[in-house]
Formats: structure tokens, C-alpha cells, sequence
């Protein structure tokens, strides 16, 4: 008979949170290109970029790049990709040739929205499905893990 000690059964707790952790990540980041994908056409990491101008507004490139993730030579050519689609515009700024805000078009919003709203019905689809309690503890947890994580990346 094996008996499990509180160390070995903090351990093996551990493995199960770093697996879950992972599993979520993995599903969040490969779902919601999935859902952008689908339901705009544009790819996770253009959506990236057209949320942060959606959010906060006209925007330079450095600015973008910052809120996406992303280095400022992929955004700058993602976003001369979008402009030639007709989703965002880039005009240069008077004080400044080398800084180029960027704004959505109508078009540009409009791509967002229908993401936003795909999304958030699949969103609903699953909020409707559990108990009033269950909601209150996932939205907990939830909040918990993006603190944690944000305590995760290196300084």
C-alpha cells in the first residue's frame, strides 16, 4: 500500500496546476485565433493589433506593437497589410516623420465588432450553462489566474 504525505500530495497538486495552467493557455490562445479567424478573417495576431487601437484609439505603431505583444517591424508590416485591405489608416505625424498613428476604418470596427460579438455569444452560450455559484467561483478564479500570470513574466 503506498501512502501519500502531504509533501507528495502537494507535489503532485502542483503538476495538476501547472498542467491546467498550460492546458488553458494553450486552449485560449489557439481558440480565440480560431474565433477570429472564423468570424472576421483576420489572424489572432492581426486582431491583436486592431484591439489595441479599438480599445484605446488612435494609436502610434510603437504604441500598438506594445499593447499586442509584438516587436515593431512585424506590426509596422501587419498593419501596411491591413491598410492595403482598407482596415486601418496610417498617416504620418507632422511633428514627427518617423511616428505613423494609425486609426480604424469603418470597415476596420466594424471586423472587430463582428469578432467582439462571435466571441462573447460563445462566451454566453457557456456563462448560461452554469450554476449562479459556479459563476461567482469561476470569475474568482479567473481574476486570480490573470493576476498570477501577470506576476509570471520575467521583469
Amino acid at each position: 500500500m503506498t501512502r501519500v504525505t502531504s509533501s507528495n500530495a502537494d507535489d503532485q497538486g502542483f503538476e495538476e496546476f501547472v498542467s491546467a495552467s498550460h492546458d488553458l493557455f494553450t486552449a485560449m490562445r489557439r481558440n480565440r485565433g480560431r474565433v477570429a479567424h472564423t468570424a472576421s478573417g483576420l489572424s489572432l495576431s492581426q486582431l491583436l493589433l486592431l484591439d489595441a487601437v479599438a480599445i484605446h484609439g488612435p494609436l502610434l505603431v510603437s504604441q500598438i506593437a506594445a499593447h499586442a505583444g509584438v516587436s515593431g517591424p512585424s506590426a509596422t508590416r501587419m498593419l501596411k497589410q491591413l491598410e492595403q485591405q482598407g482596415v486601418v489608416t496610417r498617416q504620418r505625424s507632422s511633428d514627427d516623420e518617423r511616428k505613423v498613428l494609425v486609426t480604424l476604418t469603418e470597415h476596420g470596427r466594424d471586423l472587430v465588432e463582428r469578432q467582439r460579438n462571435a466571441l462573447r455569444e460563445k462566451q454566453r452560450q457557456h456563462y448560461a450553462a452554469l450554476t449562479p455559484e459556479q459563476r461567482e467561483t469561476f470569475v474568482d478564479v479567473l481574476r486570480q489566474m490573470a493576476t498570477m500570470i501577470q506576476q509570471w513574466a520575467p521583469d
